[in-house]
Parts: structure tokens; C-alpha cells; sequence
């Protein structure tokens, strides 16, 4: 037996009447498809959202890259001067050190050498004392009597031994 249309064939009659869409499933269909589209859109839509967010996080991870690179790099400077202080205030110290050994060695040397107007050397007068020797011998025109070449003469005898 042939069959020249599908009206003819009774397994294409009922495959054809179990397709059969009533209106309302159709409809349904047409709304799922609309969604589909509309959900497509939607769907561009957060995935352009999601590529702006995701080349904005980049830039923001550049961003904190650079400020950790900056911050290690302030962090290694702010070490590098304070060893550099440390290494300064040991000087310091030595120095200070040396400076107060060498008072007490001219202290010493010029306890029996008097200044005009002036109580013999102690660490009270010190500064004062060393003012008025150094204008002595920055201004010797000043001082040309023979008390006080005499005087000058012996102050260099008193600190000739002091070692600098």
C-alpha cells in the first residue's frame, strides 16, 4: 500500500493530532519565546556590565599594585634613613663623647691660668672662658701689652699636650 499524503497514513494522523497546540499552549509558547529574547537582551546586557566591572577590578588591582609597590618602597627608604639615624646618633654620641673629654683635658691644662676679669676655668664658666680666649686670639692687636703676650704665651704652653 502506498500513501501519497500524510492525511492518508494513519501514523501521521495521530502524530499530527497529538502536535495539535491548543491556543492558550501556543500562547505560552510565543511568551517563552519573547522572554527568550528579552532574556537575551537582558543576558548582553549583565555580560557588558560584567566586562566593564571586570576591566574596572583590573585597573583597581593595577592601581593597588602600584600603591604596595609604593608603600614597600617608602617602607625600605623609611628603614634605609632610620639606620642611617642611628648610624648619625652614634656619631653623635662619640663625638659628644670626645667633646666632653677634650673639655676636661683644657679645663684640666687651664686650671692655673687666670683670664683677665675672669674666675679661673670650671664647667660653669667653661663657655665664657673659651669666648674670651678665642676673641684673645682672634683680636691679639687688641692685646699687645706684655701681661698679656706673657698670658697668651702661657696658655699655648698649657694646651700644647692636648691631643685633638
Amino acid at each position: 500500500l502506498i500513501v501519497r499524503s500524510l492525511s492518508g497514513c494513519p501514523r501521521a494522523t495521530s502524530a499530527m493530532k497529538k502536535a495539535k497546540l491548543s491556543g492558550e499552549q501556543m500562547l505560552t509558547i510565543k511568551q517563552r519565546a519573547s522572554n527568550g529574547i528579552e532574556n537575551d537582551e537582558e543576558i548582553k546586557q549583565l555580560d557588558e556590565e560584567i566586562k566593564e566591572l571586570n576591566e574596572s577590578n583590573s585597573q583597581m588591582e593595577a592601581d593597588m599594585i602600584k600603591l604596595r609597590t609604593q608603600i614597600t618602597t617608602m617602607e625600605s627608604n623609611l628603614k634605609t634613613i632610620e639606620e642611617e639615624n642611628k648610624v648619625i646618633e652614634q656619631q653623635n654620641e662619640s663625638l659628644l663623647h670626645e667633646l666632653a673629654n677634650l673639655s676636661q683635658s683644657l679645663i684640666h691644662s687651664l686650671a692655673n691660668i687666670q683670664l683677665p676679669h675672669m674666675e679661673p676655668i670650671n664647667e660653669q664658666n667653661f663657655d665664657a672662658y673659651v669666648t674670651t680666649l678665642t676673641d684673645m686670639y682672634t683680636n691679639q692687636d687688641r692685646y699687645q701689652s706684655p701681661e698679656n703676650k706673657a698670658l697668651l704665651e702661657n696658655i699655648k704652653q698649657a694646651v700644647r699636650g692636648i691631643q685633638v
